[in-house]
């Protein structure tokens, strides 16, 4: 974008907090890659998190651009479950998935869980409203929703765990039907062709999450180099990235509310030796939930900190062909 652009500043509200978005913004710290937003492309995303009281640096709106292509929208699956438990006419939902086995006969289920020798056809959900008399309910076909690379691969997320992802997709889509006025126009990463595990992460040290409107930002210094301390040094040490290979044992969570009345949830994997890794990312817990089901290791990328092993990375290793 031109230079001129970058004084463009988009403000709105969010739980009664202010946030401040400009294009520099959400291309530094955001798009999480170096392809180059548009003004079109900021003002789409921009006006729909103002429209919707979406705040991005929460993980509830991204903005994801490959090279030259158009930059895609999505928005959090939490999000859209979040926001329906604050709906009062919200009754609650069922999901889960359509197998089929060599009978050839179809099998709904709730959940996510299949056995050998069961074909995945789908996902299937149903939201239901307090003040309705007919559920909205939505099936939906896995060959029309799993995503591929250019290469023909499918997508990590769809390969290693295509039955929660299609069960999300349903979800997604009976909730955005359900109520129209809250969700529509917002899509999950598994709706839209992006690869749900490599969307940026917010990392420690980036810009606050709220900017306080009456503050003015300083202009940039360079950083003043001082010789470390012995304490700091360690302090530099422990927060390096280490990568382990484990087995994944089991996966808990806790359900908690920041001080600002924010709901969150904080997973804990376990491995073979009992070690503990603490993750905020539900994409990183469903990865590890199902490298459990499926026996297979898991290579976590984990810095150590205050409160233990913080998870920045986890991928499945996938078994070599015998």
């Amino acid at each position: 974008m031109a230079n001129g652009d970058k004084e463009l500043t988009v403000s709105y509200l969010v739980d009664g907090n202010e946030i401040k978005l400009t294009p520099s913004i959400v291309q530094n710290y955001l798009v999480g890659n170096d392809a180059k937003i548009t003004l079109p492309e900021f003002k789409m995303f921009t006006e729909l998190c103002k429209v919707r009281k979406l705040n991005p640096f929460l993980k509830e709106a991204y903005l994801v651009k490959y090279g030259d292509e158009v930059a895609t929208i999505i928005t959090g699956k939490d999000t859209f479950t979040k926001r329906a438990d604050r709906l009062p006419q919200y009754d609650g939902f069922k999901a889960g998935i359509i197998v089929t086995d060599n009978t050839n006969q179809a099998t709904y289920r709730e959940g996510s869980f299949s056995v050998a020798g069961e074909k995945l056809l789908g996902g299937w959900a149903e939201v239901f409203r307090k003040d309705r008399a007919q559920s909205f309910r939505n099936e939906v076909s896995l060959s029309e929703y799993e995503r591929r690379k250019k290469d023909g691969s499918l997508m990590s997320n769809w390969r290693t765990m295509p039955a929660t992802m299609i069960r999300k997709v349903a979800l997604v889509q009976s909730l955005r039907e359900a109520f129209p006025d809250e969700f529509g126009g917002m899509y999950s990463p598994e709706e839209m062709p992006v690869d749900a595990s490599t969307l940026p992460v917010y990392e420690a040290g980036r810009p606050p999450v709220i900017i306080n409107p009456e503050s003015k930002p300083e202009p940039e210094k360079a950083p003043i180099q001082k010789p470390q301390k012995k304490a700091e040094t360690k302090a530099a040490t422990k927060e390096a990235e280490q990568v382990a290979t484990v087995q994944i044992v089991s996966v808990t969570h806790k359900d908690g509310k920041k001080k600002d009345g924010t709901d969150y949830k904080i997973f804990t994997i376990f491995d073979e030796a009992d070690v503990k890794y603490g993750t905020f990312s539900d994409t990183f817990a469903d990865l590890a939930n199902s490298a459990k089901e499926k026996k297979l290791p898991v290579k976590i990328t984990f810095t150590d900190g205050q409160y233990g092993r913080k998870v920045t990375n986890l991928e499945i290793v996938e078994k070599e062909a015998a």
